[in-house]
């Protein structure tokens, strides 16, 4: 999965209502104009597509 993928499948969330949706709305709109929090953003979310691809919910991380 290239890493535009994974930043779709990120933002993807944004429509939820949960904390990955939170911080992918965050994300998107960049909330607080700091690379610094963006770059934490982009980690807790990597952290939830990892353990979407680890539970064999279908994602290819090549």
């Amino acid at each position: 999965m290239s890493a535009e993928d994974v930043l779709k499948y990120m933002l993807s969330w944004a429509s939820e209502d949960s904390h990955r949706g939170r911080l992918a709305r965050a994300l998107q709109t960049n909330m607080g104009e700091s690379a610094e929090l963006q770059a934490r953003r982009v980690g807790l979310l990597s952290i939830y597509v990892q353990r979407e691809a680890k539970s064999g919910k279908g994602l290819a991380l090549i």
